[in-house]
């Protein structure tokens, strides 16, 4: 089996080297520019890219005509897909109306359908960033990988590719007790090189079917596990390690861009980012001032490498807390969630939504979804039995974050119902939609 699995590896590269080696070409360079991003040459090359994008951008579309005196980056304003969809066309590239090109399509939290253009060029960079991320985390290309995700009619593979690209395509759907053992069965059977790629919510519920099973599985050679799309918990993230025998490491990425940050083998503790294919801004919640070092700020992304649809300067939606080590290199310490699910304490200071997870501590409680309902309102939904809960520590816990004047109630479901995306939402603020 790894023969065969050698045997893919030197077909892909086979293949993109008979195209020109486009996609070798970029997953070097990536390599150079995330592991030395401030070199004096990465920092030359990384210019590079983004002059060409913004040249580029004001040249060929109609949104960003009105910039072409532009002196730097900063001349740019800050967009969000909001702007994007109101102005759709004018931020299209004249240069790639005819071209074929690549769509992408999401939904996300946010329930607004949102496609984005993505030119040749951008596809192949997606694709070496996914490799070169992979790799980082101990993935090696060829080898199996399980990818937990919403499969449907709209991007089901079928058997002979999956196949052919040695993918278990497992829908996040499927959580029912038959299909988690027909799962585990297979994981016990399959004894060459593997890897898991899915959701943290399907994680979650995988790993509470084997914590119900008397005999635990016997699973081997996994050799990575990688959550993407959700924040992963620290409980689930050893567990996960203990039933797998594999490290675990989160990925940060959206449909829109690709692969933004990650942890990695030689950075298991903090997020690296991925200036070989982006530029990035950490701004101030209420202004498009750069934040401090450790500060929460919104994560601001300038896509170097899709000319068909430029986006500078734009505000993905999420939060995160960077940091700088000794070579000068910022990388992300958390990652906090979407700005609209940000939750606020009585007072009204945003504060993080982690300390929720301990939640779960408290009682026999399967899955729970927090809700902000009003400035002193916050509502807390539990897949649990009301008797194996213990609401007053949960309320006491909570007010010592959220304050003694917190109201807390509480609503027992049968279960947290998943997004279209196929995501389940742990935190939402519907408060914070009306101030």
């Amino acid at each position: 089996m790894q023969m065969l699995n050698s045997l893919r590896r030197a077909i892909f590269w086979q293949m993109d080297a008979l195209k020109g080696s486009a996609i070798k070409n970029h997953f070097d360079e990536i390599a150079n520019l995330v592991q030395q991003p401030e070199k004096p040459d990465s920092l030359k090359k990384r210019k590079q890219n983004l002059d060409h994008l913004l040249k580029h951008a004001v040249g060929t579309t109609d949104y960003y005509s009105v910039f072409k005196k532009f002196e730097s980056l900063q001349d740019f304003p800050v967009i969000n897909k909001n702007i994007i969809l109101d102005n759709y066309e004018r931020f299209r590239s004249d240069t790639f109306i005819n071209s074929k090109l690549t769509t992408v399509s999401s939904s996300g939290s946010t329930g607004i359908p949102f496609k984005i253009y993505k030119n040749g060029n951008k596809h192949l960079r997606n694709t070496a960033d996914v490799l070169y991320f992979s790799e980082s985390a101990g993935t090696m290309l060829g080898d199996k990988l399980y990818f937990f995700k919403l499969w449907d009619f709209k991007n089901q593979k079928n058997k002979w590719v999956s196949k052919m690209q040695n993918i278990h395509a497992h829908s996040v759907m499927d959580t029912d007790p038959e299909s988690f053992k027909k799962l585990v069965s297979l994981f016990e059977k399959d004894k060459q090189p593997k890897n898991i790629l899915g959701y943290p919510s399907f994680f979650e519920e995988l790993c509470q079917f084997l914590d119900g099973l008397v005999d635990k599985p016997n699973i081997k050679n996994v050799s990575s596990i990688i959550s993407f799309a959700e924040k992963l918990k620290d409980s689930e993230k050893s567990r996960m390690a203990k039933y797998f025998s594999a490290p675990v490491f989160e990925r940060y990425s959206n449909q829109e861009n690709g692969i933004m940050a990650q942890q990695t083998l030689n950075s298991p503790g903090h997020y690296v980012l991925n200036w070989g294919s982006y530029h990035f801004e950490f701004l101030g919640l209420d202004n498009d001032f750069p934040v401090k070092n450790g500060e929460l700020g919104r994560v601001v992304v300038t896509d170097l490498f899709n000319h068909a649809m430029p986006m500078i300067r734009y505000d993905t939606g999420d939060l995160a807390v960077h940091g700088i080590n000794e070579e000068g290199a910022i990388y992300l310490t958390s990652i906090e969630g979407r700005r609209i699910d940000q939750i606020f304490d009585t007072q009204g200071n945003t504060i993080s939504s982690h300390f929720l997870y301990m939640i779960l501590e408290y009682g026999a409680i399967k899955q729970f979804q927090f809700i902000q309902k009003g400035e002193r309102e916050y509502l807390i939904k539990l897949n649990a039995l009301k008797g194996q809960v213990y609401e007053d520590k949960i309320t006491t816990y909570c007010r010592s974050r959220l304050g003694d004047s917190a109201h807390i109630s509480f609503e027992y479901v049968d279960g947290i119902p998943l997004l279209a995306s196929g995501k389940r939402k742990k935190i939402v603020n519907e408060y914070s939609k009306l101030r």
